[in-house]
């Protein structure tokens, strides 16, 4: 497999960009709760991929910043039981109300029942589409 040189990630007018990313990213809307330090929120996931995800942020974070994300998985568990992707890392990128996060860890819980409570709630006052 080549490596990519310099040229191939010049941007040239007309010409797509390159992709500069090791991961796919798909475009989902999920909901999502985050923690950082010292706040958390309400969020949606723009894009995801095994390597990081896009979402928004209603809060001040810079490059760097520490998060965790607990995200409203929309497949069931034994068709069933509600399932959560817990997923921390950096905070790698940030845009006017978006972040980038780079997973450092990832794993499946089963969602709480007070988690579906609230998830519901953001569902409700169009926080994101209902998926099950």
């Amino acid at each position: 497999m080549r490596t990519p040189s310099l040229w191939d990630r010049v941007a040239v007018p007309g010409k797509p960009k390159p992709e500069r990313r090791h991961h796919v990213r798909f475009p989902i809307a999920l909901l999502v709760r985050y923690r950082l330090a010292k706040s958390s929120g309400w969020g949606q996931i723009v894009n995801i991929g095994s390597g990081g995800a896009l979402f928004t942020i209603h809060q001040t974070v810079t490059r760097g910043d520490a998060v965790k994300l607990c995200i409203d998985w929309p497949v069931l568990l034994h068709e069933n039981i509600h399932l959560n992707l817990i997923a921390e890392g950096p905070i790698v990128r940030v845009e006017e109300g978006h972040a980038v996060v780079r997973f450092k860890r990832c794993s499946f819980r089963t969602a709480s029942a007070a988690f579906r409570r609230q998830a519901r709630l953001r569902q409700l006052r169009g926080g994101a589409p209902p998926h099950g």
